[in-house]
């Protein structure tokens, strides 16, 4: 009889349990109808359903994504609003909007672009006005490990890019002239050794830089200068092993080794944007810096085609575009409406927990997998971390 009334007990709390599940089940859906998940404001269609888009599975999980990143795309476009600041949507966006009203099925990040003198204006606004969750990851505002001797005293609190990272990425992120807006509430794991860094989800902001045939000679320098303080920045073994074969350059040998062994790097990337800030308005023909000069995409396109501003439908939102959106497009990718699949930045992300939970729970997994692979299994399916 005793064990009887312990079964009904046990149904009976069971119930009780899938009653509050139900009950919290019916909040969030219509904390959903109402336009809000997680504190989220809702930008996506159906974020909680998956569908099919252009024979492609979008899945809920990534719809998440995506809406964190429309919510960076809001908060970045209050500051600029309230500095008068353009901005573009650009790259992968900007195809995005022009062919499929909304994310390509497969991206997983955001481009948009600024001009060089809104790009500099937002470096010096940035400081005072993105505050937590927010992060401002500026590719500036980075060390190296092995220039640690000759950091400066306003550089102890950058992030950090180690060694190892350093000789085998070089070229990538941060070696990359652009900006980062992230939300540190989120992960979107792109390097799992680097777990010193902030890994939230995020959206890249380019600078667009002036492109040669320039007024006059002086400005021609200037950007070849530019061009190779950058090789030097991100390549520094290609320029010493040009200096030993002889190879020519505009600046001096010398002033190439000063520049890449007495500057921190931080000095040396805010030296090559002084430069190209200073001869923005001598050319008719804009790029992205760092593709034009490491030839991984030297599309350049008219000044005329950004002199101003149209508006493209976005998921829920709209989007500001370059007046010559399809020239721009087709500049870039030619038939930009022949659908491509790109393989996506990166697989583990989440918006429902930071990147340092994230990195956690890794450790945690990591440390029981070494004692019993079994029990992880067990563990990863019934607790949290």
């Amino acid at each position: 009889m005793g064990k009887g009334i312990n079964r009904l007990e046990a149904i009976t709390q069971q119930n009780e349990l899938l009653k509050e599940q139900n009950d919290l089940l019916r909040e969030q859906n219509e904390l959903l109808r109402q336009g809000k998940s997680n504190n989220r404001e809702i930008f996506i269609e159906n974020i909680d359903r998956d569908e099919m888009r252009n024979g492609f599975l979008v899945t809920s999980h990534r719809k998440k994504l995506w809406n964190v990143q429309l919510g960076l795309i809001k908060e970045f476009a209050r500051i600029c609003e309230k500095h008068n600041l353009r901005w573009f949507a650009i790259g992968g966006t900007l195809m995005g909007a022009a062919r499929h009203k909304g994310f390509i099925p497969w991206d997983d990040d955001v481009d948009l672009a600024m001009l060089r003198p809104e790009f500099e204006k937002l470096k010096k606004i940035a400081p005072q006005e993105f505050k937590a969750p927010y992060f401002f990851d500026a590719w500036y505002n980075y060390k190296l490990e092995s220039e640690a001797k000759k950091s400066a005293p306003d550089e102890e609190n950058l992030q950090l890019v180690k060694l190892e990272q350093e000789k085998n990425l070089a070229g990538w992120w941060p070696f990359w002239p652009m900006i980062k807006i992230r939300d540190s509430r989120t992960s979107m794991i792109q390097w799992s050794e680097r777990r010193h860094v902030n890994q939230g989800i995020w959206i890249d902001i380019f600078p667009y830089d002036v492109a040669p045939p320039f007024v006059d000679n002086k400005q021609t320098i200037k950007f070849n200068v530019a061009r190779e303080f950058f090789i030097a920045l991100s390549f520094p073994n290609h320029i010493r092993e040009a200096i030993k074969n002889k190879n020519s350059f505009t600046l001096s040998y010398k002033s190439l080794i000063d520049f890449m062994e007495k500057l921190t790097f931080r000095q040396k990337a805010l030296q090559v944007e002084e430069i190209l800030s200073n001869i923005f308005p001598y050319s008719q023909r804009l790029t992205e810096f760092r593709d034009f000069v490491t030839n991984r995409n030297k599309a350049v396109y008219d000044v005329k085609d950004f002199s101003d501003v149209t508006y493209l439908p976005f998921e829920k939102i709209e989007l500001p575009a370059p007046i010559g959106w399809e020239n721009i497009l087709t500049s870039r990718y030619g038939d930009w409406r022949k659908m491509i699949y790109i393989p996506p930045h990166v697989t583990d992300y989440t918006a429902d927990f930071s990147y340092e939970e994230y990195f956690k729970k890794m450790a945690r997994k990591t440390l029981i997998s070494d004692k019993n692979s079994v029990k992880t299994i067990l563990i990863e399916e019934n607790t949290n971390l």
